[in-house]
């Protein structure tokens, strides 16, 4: 059953990725991330670049000074003459944001004739809703001459939508389909030659601009009401939109008639008092109402945009469909699920993970600067979310290979126990020990499908062989490790056959779990030989950069601590040491000059000292398990520890620093500090006289290979957190 889950689930991080993609599509669909990606939508329209105000435009504001002067609300004869005014200086129109529905004298009827008969005067309506009735326009005012005030709002009240049409209900008082924004800027382009068209899906057209209506789901909406045709308001700034000037300004000649010439004027209220002040995107966040804008503004801003996309090529927002959402929320899925994966150290899995989050937001506010409205809160959490559950996957397959390193170990050392009853039964016996394995030439092909190329060397478990994989395009390098039995009685290779096996399990375990050390790619037996398969480290091993005589400067060389140690610690999670540290065991791979522990041949998984019987030892003792001057006398007696490793490294740091081999120091008989075996002139001389290197490091060292395995530090994560700040 373990094996099935482990295909399942062989690639965690895109099953985790497509999986939680799936969710966030289907909870996004209930609008539970509307109100928040509405929130960041309105922190990216206050971060974004402020446009300047429009010259096309003149607002004609009625100020609280306005009110006073002239009362509430504005008679027809007051409107008449700021209307005969601005026609006076030739604009291309003028909007009147001003309900004329019911007269309001002195000289209702005289403004009814001016409205009635200059076509450049677009009056307003509004269509009923379903707590209010509709607004109708001025009497004798064509619907076709009408603007629909109506504002669109976001549950919030914020306006964050432009309504370009909308088609009236049959009852309906206010019969415009044209918003009253629409009205004014088809007049400006008409001027201009353009004329307003519908393409065969029934789409506003102006030049080669089509104006895709705003769909129910679009962007981070979800279900809104996308009734009529609207588009996403594209604000130009906060403060002002277009230049704007009072009624009085204009009835009193204060305003240059350059300022109306060509242009579009809109006339609204910004006085406080009348209550015609909306809440905008800058209204987020800001408990001062200053991004508040009056409904004139807003209506300003939505004739701003259209002539802006026709005239000046700026584009109109736009939103991934259904599709391209599901990829954007998948490749931030994936992102999040191969950074869990690549990292596994908590610090530096929040920093990888906070830095891909503001790299998606940057990401995302740069496309909105392109006009561009995406999902964030989506994609973000499927980051967090999918990065989640590749972590609680692979601690629960960490489980799993616990428990079957357990068994492997109960298994191993049952094989010991039988061993161990085997050599007490049979010290001599009629058994025979293998001193000589002759090499295998050149060509032979093992297991019908590794090519033995060459010999790579000899030690005391077996050869190395560099070979070919025939069966694998390309037919890649690998490394086979021939080992040697020590004995050749059937009892004696049966128990050998069992220890094999589980070693291979546990080299295979390593190698999968981490990228520095090399992968076994099969373990066998053939020919009564035993064989292991590793993929071949192509890079260069440090004994070829610690050269004699040459040192090494300290950053290097806590670096080289610092990596190693972290591969140290997670072989030591598994039980296991590696019982060979040295230089030639490790390797700077080319590919990112990232140091790999190599050699496993050599591993053992370590058993409770105490069963392991002196025969046993004895037997074990045939063998050279260790390299000297980096093993610690523990080892050389033949009972490692954990921290017999970490002895090892300690000696590989002093020879880079020193440049001298660790054969060519003792122990001194009082002190038990490395000193050289040949001191000089002046006298005893510890290794750290020999270096250049800081006290804080050398104490480091110093515990790294103390006599005594109880004085030494006791695992690699403390070693690790000594040499914090270096």
């Amino acid at each position: 059953m373990v094996t099935s889950m482990k295909k399942i689930f062989a690639l965690p991080a895109i099953v985790s990725s497509v999986i939680v993609t799936v969710l966030l599509l289907g909870t996004q669909r209930f609008g539970v991330f509307q109100t928040f990606e509405l929130r960041i939508f309105d922190q990216m329209m206050q971060m974004r670049a402020d446009s300047e105000p429009d010259s096309r435009l003149l607002i004609v504001a009625v100020t609280e000074e306005d009110i006073r002067r002239y009362g509430h609300p504005l008679s027809g004869q007051v409107l008449n003459n700021l209307l005969n005014k601005l026609t006076e200086s030739a604009p291309r129109a003028i909007g009147l944001d001003i309900f004329r529905d019911l007269p309001v004298e002195p000289g209702h009827n005289q403004l009814l004739e001016t409205l009635q008969l200059d076509d450049l005067i677009v009056p307003i309506c509004e269509h009923a809703e379903s707590n209010k009735p509709a607004i109708p326009a001025p009497t004798g005012i064509e619907a076709e001459r009408v603007g629909v005030s109506d504002i669109v709002q976001d549950p919030d009240g914020t306006i964050r939508r432009n309504l370009l049409l909308l088609e009236p209900a049959t009852n309906d008082a206010c019969k415009a389909e044209f918003s009253f924004s629409l009205q004014l800027a088809l007049k400006y382009l008409v001027a201009g030659g353009i004329q307003p068209e519908f393409n065969s899906q029934g789409e506003l057209q102006l030049r080669d601009i089509v104006f895709k209506p705003v769909e129910s789901n679009f962007g981070a909406y979800q279900n809104i009401d996308a009734g009529g045709d609207q588009i996403l308001l594209n604000y130009r700034s906060p403060q002002e939109v277009a230049r704007q000037v009072t009624v009085t300004d204009v009835l009193t000649d204060k305003v240059n008639q350059d300022l109306i010439k060509d242009r579009i004027i809109l006339i609204g209220s910004t006085a406080p008092s009348l209550k015609d002040i909306q809440k905008t995107p800058y209204s987020n966040g800001k408990s001062d109402n200053s991004g508040d804008m009056a409904g004139v503004a807003i209506h300003a801003t939505s004739v701003s945009q259209i002539l802006s996309t026709v005239l000046n090529g700026q584009p109109l927002f736009w939103s991934f469909p259904d599709w391209g959402e599901a990829g954007w929320i998948l490749v931030w899925s994936l992102t999040g699920g191969l950074i869990a994966l690549r990292f596994r150290h908590p610090v530096i899995l929040a920093i990888a993970g906070v830095g891909t989050l503001a790299i998606l937001f940057a990401g995302s506010f740069f496309i909105f600067t392109q006009a561009g409205w995406i999902p964030l809160i989506t994609p973000a959490l499927g980051l967090v979310l999918a990065g989640g559950c590749v972590i609680a996957y692979s601690g629960y397959i960490s489980n799993i290979e616990r428990e079957e390193i357990a068994k492997i170990l109960e298994d191993q050392k049952q094989a010991f126990d039988e061993l161990q009853n085997h050599l007490k039964k049979n010290p001599e016996g009629d058994t025979t020990i293998i001193i000589h394995q002759e090499e295998l030439p050149p060509n032979t092909l093992l297991d019908y499908r590794y090519k033995i190329v060459d010999a790579l060397g000899e030690g005391g478990f077996g050869r190395t062989y560099k070979a070919e994989d025939t069966k694998r395009p390309g037919n890649p390098i690998c490394v086979v490790k021939q080992l040697r039995p020590s004995r050749s009685d059937e009892q004696f290779l049966i128990i050998a056959r069992r220890l094999f096996d589980t070693e291979g399990k546990i080299l295979e375990l390593l190698g999968r779990k981490h990228d520095q050390i090399p992968q076994l790619l099969a373990y066998f037996e053939e020919g009564g030989q035993f064989y292991l398969v590793q993929e071949c480290i192509d890079g260069q091993p440090l004994d070829k950069e610690i050269i004699p005589n040459q040192s090494w400067e300290e950053v290097k060389v806590v670096q080289l601590l610092k990596e190693v140690l972290q591969v140290l610690d997670f072989v030591h999670s598994n039980h296991v040491i590696h019982r060979d540290v040295k230089p030639s065991n490790l390797i700077r791979r080319n590919s990112d000059q990232r140091i790999v522990l190599i050699d496993f041949g050599t591993v053992k998984v370590i058993q409770d000292v105490q069963s392991e019987s002196s025969a046993f030892e004895q037997q074990e003792n045939h063998i050279v398990t260790y390299s000297p001057g980096y093993a610690p006398t523990e080892q050389m007696g033949g009972k490692p520890q954990f921290n017999t490793d970490i002895f090892a490294l300690g000696m590989v740091a002093i020879q880079a620093l020193t440049g001298v081999h660790p054969n060519t120091y003792r122990r001194d008989n009082n002190s038990m500090v490395l000193v050289p075996n040949k001191p000089q002139n002046n006298g005893l001389q510890i290794w750290r006289n020999q270096a250049q290197v800081s006290e804080k490091l050398a104490d480091v060292i110093d515990r790294m290979v103390e006599y005594n395995s109880a004085d030494r530090y006791q695992s690699a994560a403390e070693v690790l957190k000594a040499l914090q700040g270096l």
